[in-house]
């Protein structure tokens, strides 16, 4: 795991730095610090340094290039010089050689501050994989890479008001775009920069938005396209692979000699097929590893390591975040940095080509809210009177989900179905996208895993984002488009399975242990989730979603649990 960290007019904080060290162990001896008068700079790897001309600058980042090569080859023409060829070098040269137009250039997913000795920098990847939290008031400015180290700042008194609350009671484990959660906390939203001098407002710009442009390939055009954009973001490394359509792909793309795979100790007695979750994914996986001649490693987990984890999932988050889904996923991010470095993963497919269920079913398609959380009263349920303040919880949700529908381009000559997926498909990059990007982000970078996500290439984004709904409901499949690009390299039967969701225990023994855990806490006097919980809410075992099927009755108890031991951790004081 890397990190980054700053303080802009604010004392040296070796806490900071000490988090982001113990927040990666395997590149121990690689941070350090860049320490003025005005700005301290902390980094894993280690803030660059650099000159041009009497201009002096200093960059420290979190990420990495996909297009070092061939920036480097430009910048050379240019007449720079490189010491060495690492990320960051290759970020600070093409800031000094093209200011913040450097941004449209650079293809990867990063983090990045810059100071020139008079203003900060920040910048953050198109889609947000890379996160960056900030905070200013009258003695300066605070950023990190993580909540997490954000906290770990002494000047920064962490407040939980009821409009945080709000974020994670309402809409939460997702967040308004640029939420921080916390009193006077921000991130800076994907695909946006920001530049800050002592003494005056920070200025926020974007740098790369959607843009709706009419789409002018036949299907076939469209297919071989998208084939094409895939295969140039897909490179050659071993994979994830569920036995679905979207790892199944990238797979078949990248060759992998080896893959793996996530399970659960007893989900062979306890799954049942359901809408969502049609059928188990293991003779699926079977298929495809042997039609791709590789390696297969499956990695089950049981109940009481699902449970332990919970908490350092949150840790790694920085935030409450998908309980046990999280959880789950740093599990198996850990078992498999024990062999491979790298790993491909099809997160973002659905988002792009329309693969969940609220794409295809109309009721959801054409809910005027979230379709992923419809049921404000069962969340409500579970606060106490008087935990919102004056926030009027209906229209605060409702708000925000107009906000992002309003903000997708669209063509005057839109086909309504089309307009009302733009929006969708917006809706779904800011908000259930982000909480998985983020997620994904997370648990692997606090495994010391590399995750590279080609379905989440910006410009495969931005193509997709033109692409009629006919072309990717082709045949009345859901991602009918993706199915058709790739037909010829993967065996029919998983070419035809119907999507499949990121696997989850079945196991009853995690309710009862989850409910156990939450029994513990209830007797516990001063917990300080109950100051905005209601206890008795608790008893309620409707199985109504949280946040998207994946997170049912054991999923909500998890989330719960880690928002009380985010409360503790970081000493978060609550003022409703």
């Amino acid at each position: 795991m890397s990190g980054i960290a700053g303080i802009l007019k604010g004392a040296l904080c070796d806490e900071m730095l000490n988090q982001i060290i113990k927040r990666s162990p395997s590149q121990r001896g690689e941070h350090g610090q860049f320490i003025s008068a005005q700005v301290s700079l902390f980094g894993c790897p280690q803030p660059i340094r650099g000159a041009l001309g009497l201009q002096a600058y200093v960059l420290v980042c979190d990420g990495e290039l996909y297009n070092k090569e061939s920036l480097i080859k430009e910048l050379r023409a240019l007449g720079f010089q490189f010491a060495d060829q690492r990320d960051a070098t290759v970020m600070l040269h093409s800031f000094m050689a093209w200011g913040v137009n450097c941004l449209e250039k650079l293809l990867g997913v990063f983090a990045f501050a810059l100071w020139d000795g008079e203003r900060l920098f920040l910048a953050r990847d198109r889609l947000g994989y890379k996160s960056l939290f900030y905070t200013v008031n009258g003695r300066g400015m605070a950023f990190a890479s993580s909540m997490d180290i954000l906290l770990r700042h002494p000047g920064i008194k962490p407040v939980l008001t009821a409009q945080g609350v709000a974020e994670l009671m309402l809409l939460g484990p997702g967040r308004t775009p640029g939420c921080g959660i916390l009193q006077g906390i921000d991130e800076l939203k994907p695909g946006h920069y920001l530049t800050y001098r002592m003494g005056e407002a920070p200025e926020i710009h974007p740098y790369w938005q959607l843009k709706a442009i009419p789409h002018l390939e036949t299907f076939a055009e469209t297919a071989k396209t998208v084939r094409a954009l895939l295969s140039e973001a897909t490179g050659k490394s071993p994979t994830m692979l569920s036995g679905g359509l979207d790892s199944s792909i990238l797979a078949a793309l990248a060759g992998s000699k080896e893959s793996f795979s996530l399970d659960y100790i007893g989900n062979d007695k306890h799954f049942t097929p359901n809408d969502f979750q049609p059928e188990d994914d293991n003779e699926y996986i079977k298929e495809m590893s042997a039609s791709l001649r590789s390696r297969h490693r499956r990695h089950t987990i049981g109940t009481d390591a699902l449970a332990e984890a919970l908490f350092p999932a949150m840790e790694a988050r920085g935030l409450p975040g998908m309980g046990d889904v999280d959880a789950a996923l740093l599990l198996f991010c850990q078992n498999i940095r024990e062999t491979t470095p790298v790993i491909l993963s099809g997160e973002g497919a659905d988002e792009i080509f329309g693969g969940y269920p609220w794409y295809t079913d109309e009721q959801r398609r054409n809910a005027d809210t979230f379709p992923w959380s419809m049921n404000l009263p069962h969340r409500l349920a579970f606060l106490r009177p008087g935990a919102l303040g004056n926030i009027d919880p209906e229209a605060y949700v409702h708000a925000r989900f107009t906000q992002t529908m309003a903000s997708a381009p669209t063509l005057y000559d839109d086909e309504p179905i089309d307009k009302r997926l733009r929006q969708l498909f917006v809706l779904n990059l800011q908000w259930f996208g982000q909480t998985l990007i983020s997620r994904t982000e997370c648990m692997s970078a606090a495994a010391g895993l590399t995750i590279r996500t080609p379905y989440l290439d910006h410009r495969l984004v931005e193509y997709l984002y033109n692409v009629p709904w006919a072309f990717k409901f082709h045949e009345e499949r859901e991602k009918g488009l993706l199915r058709e690009a790739f037909k010829g390299i993967l065996p029919e039967k998983i070419l035809l399975r119907k999507k499949s969701p990121f696997p989850k225990t079945h196991n009853p023994a995690y309710l009862l242990k989850v409910q156990d855990m939450m029994q513990n806490l209830l007797n516990t006097p001063g917990a300080p989730l109950f100051e905005f919980l209601e206890r008795k809410g608790l008893n309620n075992d409707t199985p109504t979603p949280w946040y998207g099927q994946l997170m049912t009755r054991p999923q909500t108890l998890a989330y719960f649990l880690q928002i009380n031991a985010w409360l503790e951790r970081y000493a978060i004081d609550i003022a409703l």
